[in-house]
C-alpha cells in the first residue's frame, strides 16, 4: 500500500499528474478540485493516496492534497454502487465538510449535484454512511454551512453570471476563507468574482 507520494510536480494533465520521486515518475489520478489548487510544475507536492487494482488488473493511484478528502473518498467506496470514478466525482464536487454535512443532514439535493449520482444511490449513501461519517473528525476547519442557503445563493449568482457550478463553488469557498464566516452575501459575491476572473 502506498500511503502518500511526496516529490516534485512534473506534469499536470486533465485528470492526472506525474510526481517525480527521486527520478521515478508516479502517475496519480486527481480530482478536478485538486487540479485547481496545485502549485506550478517543478514545485514540491504531497499527495495522500489510495491504491486501486480493478478486475482487469489495471492499477491506479488516486491522490488527494488533504487527508480529509482521502477519508471521504475511501468512505464513499464502502457503499455498493460507488466505484473510484464516482467517489472521485464526489470529492470534485463537494468538499469533505460539505459531503459529511450532506450525509448527516440527509440532504439529497446536495448529494445529487454530483455527476452520475442519482436519488436512489444518494439515499443508499445516507443509509450506509450516516452513522460512521459522524465519527470522522476533519482536520481542516472548513465552513460547515457551505451547503447552506447564503453559500448556495452566492453560487447561484455566479452561475447566472456565466461561471460553471464547480468554478462557483471553489470561488465561494476561497471568498469565505478570505472574508470569514460572518461575511454578507454581497461581499461574498464581490470577493468570489475575483477568484473566477483570476
Amino acid at each position: 500500500m502506498i500511503a502518500h507520494v511526496k516529490g516534485t510536480l512534473a506534469y499536470i494533465g486533465t485528470k492526472e499528474v506525474v510526481v517525480d520521486v527521486n527520478g521515478i515518475g508516479y502517475l496519480v489520478e486527481v480530482a478536478e478540485r485538486t487540479l485547481s489548487g496545485l502549485p506550478a510544475i517543478g514545485e514540491p507536492v504531497t499527495f495522500y493516496t489510495y491504491y486501486n487494482q480493478n478486475r482487469e488488473n489495471e492499477i491506479k493511484l488516486y491522490g488527494f492534497t488533504s487527508r480529509d478528502a482521502l477519508k471521504m473518498f475511501e468512505m464513499a467506496l464502502t457503499v455498493k454502487g460507488v466505484g473510484p470514478a464516482l467517489a472521485q466525482n464526489i470529492v470534485t464536487r463537494l468538499s469533505p465538510s460539505q459531503f459529511q454535512q450532506a450525509v448527516l443532514k440527509e440532504n439529497m439535493a446536495i448529494l445529487m449535484r454530483v455527476p452520475r449520482l442519482g436519488k436512489e444511490l444518494a439515499q443508499l449513501i445516507v443509509l450506509k454512511l450516516k452513522r460512521n461519517i459522524a465519527k470522522i473528525k476533519l482536520e481542516e476547519k472548513v465552513d460547515v454551512d457551505g451547503v447552506g442557503s447564503t453559500h448556495q445563493e452566492v453560487i447561484n449568482v455566479l452561475v447566472n453570471l456565466g461561471a460553471s457550478e464547480l468554478e462557483a463553488e471553489q470561488a465561494v469557498e476561497k471568498a469565505q476563507e478570505s472574508l470569514g464566516e460572518n461575511a454578507e452575501r454581497d461581499a461574498l459575491v464581490k470577493e468570489a468574482l475575483r477568484y473566477i476572473r483570476n
